[in-house]
């Protein structure tokens, strides 16, 4: 009982030890996942709502992947230029205050619009995410900011799931709406008062110097291959989105009560995994980490779209939660290491915008796989896909994680 209780103080510790910058994005996080995931997995009903079909969700997933991708470039170089904190703090206002309008839209067309705007905001701020927590630590202390963030990233994910499945839904979901604006807008107050820049003026305007050639033309063959396991991650991994949560009621037979504990779960587990995995990034390094990640991930995909009951789907999309954990901060940490503090935003940016193309056709294959064929395909398909992420992983050397471009 006190080795326990020891060891917990000293997880503490360790939590308080990390630099303020990284408490304060990881504490708002999760208080604007908690919103988010109140939300987000009912978009599918949302969109039933509005008379919106399969293929009509399929569209509207489509939408919202190309307005995330079409964004990561200019967000990254705009981090680069204008600074990391003012990046964040306009893109949470405006694209969190945009759900409000949810609240006025009566066709799934026009929530698409909505939908698709505040998603251009939010994918704005990512690149500014990855480099205000990589620039507030020390190299060798990365893995474990971005551990320490996904823990509490998913503690509001859980949390979130949870709250949102016993909302009462019979106006359209305006409450999981008024909830995701609510907690984006607070969170934003929050970082603007708290957050500290990371970037200097001084590197802001040596990224930009008349004369340097453009960095998308000296980014190292590592940069390259951490974009083609993220583009094959994502392709996979996308396939069953907007279909997921419709496929665990129709045929899996969870309630949407049950279907939130599912997601509730996963996110309970993911925040486990997300605890360990820093350490476990550090012990056995990164791209071992997230190549046993991928392979145990997409194994269970198997025994969950056959699941025979509920309460077994519910287990094995936890025991993935777990596991997804060690592929998404090796993901950041990498991301993190390939890059330099003057261009980092602009490559991180454009990773995320390139790696997305494989969420942009994916959703709506997925959608007509399910159409054509039978339900279970598209999960089937994106097992196969998953395997393919080993080959890039292990090609990239370690060795050389401090150079970003050449």
């Amino acid at each position: 009982m006190e080795e326990g209780a020891r060891r917990l103080r000293g997880r503490i510790e360790s939590f308080l030890s990390l630099e303020r910058n990284v408490l304060v994005i990881s504490i708002t996080g999760l208080l604007i996942n908690f919103g988010v995931q109140a939300f987000q997995p009912f978009i599918p009903f949302y969109l039933e709502t509005l008379k919106a079909n399969i293929p009509e969700i399929g569209i509207v997933y489509v939408s919202i992947a190309i307005a995330g991708n079409l964004m990561s470039v200019p967000g990254g170089i705009l981090a680069d230029k204008i600074g990391r904190k003012t990046m964040i703090v306009v893109g949470n206002v405006v694209g969190f205050g945009l759900y409000f309008a949810l609240l006025g839209v009566n066709s799934w067309t026009m929530a698409l619009l909505v939908l698709f705007a505040a998603t251009v905001f939010a994918t704005l701020v990512q690149p500014a995410y990855s480099s205000t927590i990589a620039e507030s630590v020390e190299v060798g202390d990365r893995a474990r900011a971005f551990g320490t963030f996904y823990v509490l990233v998913y503690l509001g994910l859980a949390l979130g799931s949870a709250v949102g499945g016993f909302l009462p839904n019979s106006r359209g979901y305006e409450l999981n709406i008024l909830v995701v604006a609510t907690a984006g807008v607070a969170a934003a107050s929050f970082r603007s008062l708290f957050l500290k820049e990371t970037l200097p003026q001084e590197t802001r305007t040596n990224s930009t110097e008349p004369g340097r050639r453009f960095f998308l033309v000296r980014l190292t063959k590592n940069v390259w291959l951490v974009l083609a396991a993220l583009l094959i991650f994502n392709f996979s991994s996308s396939l069953g989105q907007p279909i997921y949560a419709i496929f665990s009621t129709n045929e899996l037979h969870l309630s949407e009560p049950q279907f939130a504990v599912m997601v509730s779960l996963g996110y309970v587990a993911s925040m486990l995994g997300a605890f360990g995995a820093g350490r476990v990034s550090k012990k056995f390094g990164v791209k071992v980490t997230m190549i046993a990640s991928v392979l145990v991930e997409g194994f269970l995909i198997i025994p969950w779209v056959y699941s025979p009951n509920p309460s077994f789907a519910i287990g094995i999309f936890a025991i993935s939660g777990f596991f997804s954990q060690f592929f998404f901060v090796g993901n950041q940490t990498l991301m993190a290491n390939v890059t330099t503090a003057e261009e980092r935003s602009s490559v991180i940016g454009f990773i995320s915008m390139a790696a997305g193309l494989g969420s942009i056709v994916a959703p709506f294959i997925g959608s007509e796989l399910w159409v054509l064929f039978n339900p279970r395909i598209p999960f089937l398909i994106s097992v196969a896909v998953a395997a393919a992420v080993v080959l890039p992983l292990a090609l990239i050397q370690e060795s050389r994680f401090e150079s970003t471009v050449v």
